[in-house]
């Protein structure tokens, strides 16, 4: 009886041994799966962390970047608001001197214009008196001296010409050139084509008719005149 009691004693126990065991087998490889999850959430969740830091320390060095250049930004901003107030009042000044300039021309010309209307009025024609009556006699440059001959011949075969063109070819100065024309000019015999810069000198059309039909004939005279 006692063995029998023994047998089945050691037989329960040996069944829950068994299970236990099995049981704590299971229990240690739960423990050791676990512990393998865990791990690889760990992993991930490191990984992640890593990567969000990367991502926060990249974002953090753009944000200083922006700083800087907002700053260089705003910088160069003011330094561009200075050159232009400063451009802004040198134009103000400009402005400034530009009217008390054409303040002072409209003064200068108000006294040019007071002045005018105070002077005598040129008589713009030239003077001719004795023209008509040497051309009347026939010897028109009797009272001529050979350069002016010479200038009156020089218009008569080539047409209109300048003074400084005359002056070389007659080979004279500009002033005696000048003094010449206005002389021939004044006693009328050349007309002045003033609507351009040089003044061109033309024969009178009466002188030019004058000599054309042989009135010029010089005079023993008029040939010693230097």
């Amino acid at each position: 009886m006692v063995d029998a009691v023994s047998l089945l004693l050691l037989i329960f126990i040996a069944i829950v041994g068994t299970r236990t065991i099995h049981a704590f087998r299971q229990s240690k490889q739960a423990v050791t799966e676990s512990a393998s999850l865990i791990n690889v959430i760990v992993d991930a969740l490191s990984s992640r962390v890593e990567q969000s830091e990367s991502v926060m320390n990249d974002l953090r060095s753009d944000m200083e970047n922006v700083k800087q250049r907002s700053a260089g930004l705003e910088g160069e901003q003011a330094s561009l608001r200075s050159s232009h107030l400063q451009l802004l009042r040198h134009l103000q000044e400009i402005l400034a001197n530009d009217k008390h300039l054409i303040l002072e021309l409209e003064q200068v010309k108000g006294k040019f214009s007071s002045f005018q209307q105070r002077a005598p009025a040129a008589d713009p024609l030239p003077k001719r008196e004795g023209l008509g009556a040497l051309i009347g006699t026939g010897d028109i440059l009797a009272s001529l001296t050979p350069t002016e001959r010479q200038t009156l011949e020089i218009l008569r075969r080539e047409g209109p010409k300048a003074a400084p063109e005359l002056g070389k070819r007659l080979k004279k100065s500009r002033e005696h050139t000048s003094r010449l024309m206005k002389k021939l000019y004044l006693e009328g015999y050349v007309d002045r084509e003033s609507n351009r810069a040089p003044f061109r000198y033309k024969l009178n059309e009466a002188v030019h008719s004058a000599l054309e039909s042989g009135g010029g004939a010089v005079t023993a005279k008029a040939s010693q005149k230097a």
